[in-house]
């Protein structure tokens, strides 16, 4: 009987790991059916308590540097398109020419930018992808795992107990 329910708990956070990719299915995805399945059977196992705090932080994180980067990266264009002035502005309304001929650090700024953002954001893009996989094997294994640069929004029991120290 035991045997079967640690199965059944095995089965739920690998479940909770791969509802993380519901994200291609609708906005929010990846949070909304990992926490709803998380938070029906937290109460159940601490093995489950932990793997769907660990792929909700996870997600979380993944998200937020990815919006950092999406800012970072568009800052920086918009910055260097608004630092063109009023002739790049211009070349840009004529449409005939390129319209960064006459300022080509305005073009590489731009180009160097987007390269590197996209870059990253598709460097965690796999991240997310293997990661989530390698926790989805470990948890139908019935083994913790930790999710590298995850920041830890919700925290673990033993990370939320702190001692007292006299």
């Amino acid at each position: 009987m035991e045997s079967t329910n640690q199965n059944n708990y095995n089965n739920i956070a690998t479940g909770i790991h791969l509802l993380t990719f519901g994200k291609w299915i609708f906005p929010l995805g990846n949070f909304v059916l990992p926490i709803l399945l998380w938070m029906i059977n937290s109460k159940k196992s601490d093995f489950i308590d932990r793997h769907g705090k660990q792929a909700i932080n996870f997600q979380i994180s993944i998200t937020l540097y990815t919006i950092v980067l999406a800012f970072i990266g568009g800052g920086i264009i918009i910055g260097s398109m608004i630092s063109g002035g009023p002739s790049l502005w211009e070349a840009m309304d004529h449409g005939n020419d390129f319209p960064f001929w006459n300022d080509m650090g305005i073009f590489s700024t731009i180009i160097a930018s987007g390269v590197i953002c996209g870059t990253a954001i598709l460097i965690l893009g796999v991240i997310d992808l293997v990661c989530t996989i390698q926790a989805a094997i470990k948890a139908h294994d019935g083994k913790d795992y930790n999710y590298p640069i995850t920041i830890h929004f919700i925290p673990h029991h033993e990370e939320a107990e702190i001692p007292n120290k006299k």
